[in-house]
């Protein structure tokens, strides 16, 4: 047991060592590399005591950077934390706050400031039609989406 310990915590470190993970990603890659659920837990434990593991900062940076560099909206960035197995009142804390400092409007021009000249050529509505498609695909709601383009 201490051995798989060891070789558990090894591999851990060397993937949070790319980037910051959530708890549950970190869980899902031990035990697909075929450690015991106990040893899994014992290491989950540890890389939390020992602040390799934070769910809440993993949160926090995890939005804030899908946010400014790929200008997604708050739809888009819930889903994808769901998708990291974080809990709902967490993701609802962090997407708050987050939206707090950044404006999803604003967020919505950028990606459409950022778009419109390769659409100069098309008709109108053609080009609010697509634009509409854009903005929901990276997570804006109806309402952000309808205030930008008009």
């Amino acid at each position: 047991m201490p051995e798989d310990f060891k070789q558990a915590r090894a591999l851990a470190y060397r993937y949070l060592s790319h980037r910051d993970r959530s708890a549950r990603e970190t869980t899902d890659h031990l035990r697909k590399k075929g450690f015991e659920e106990a040893v899994v837990q014992e290491t989950l434990r540890y890389l939390k005591e020992a602040n390799y593991l934070d769910d809440r900062r993993f949160a926090e940076h995890w939005a804030r950077t899908r946010a400014e560099n790929k200008q997604f909206g708050k739809y888009r960035l819930r889903q994808e934390l769901i998708g990291k197995g974080l809990p709902q009142d967490l993701i609802d804390e962090t997407l708050d706050t987050l939206f707090e400092t950044i404006k999803e409007i604003d967020l919505a021009r950028t990606v459409v400031e950022k778009k419109l000249p390769s659409m100069q050529d098309l008709e109108p509505d053609k080009r609010k039609r697509r634009l509409v498609g854009l903005l929901q695909r990276k997570g804006f709601s109806s309402d952000v989406i309808y205030k930008v383009l008009d």
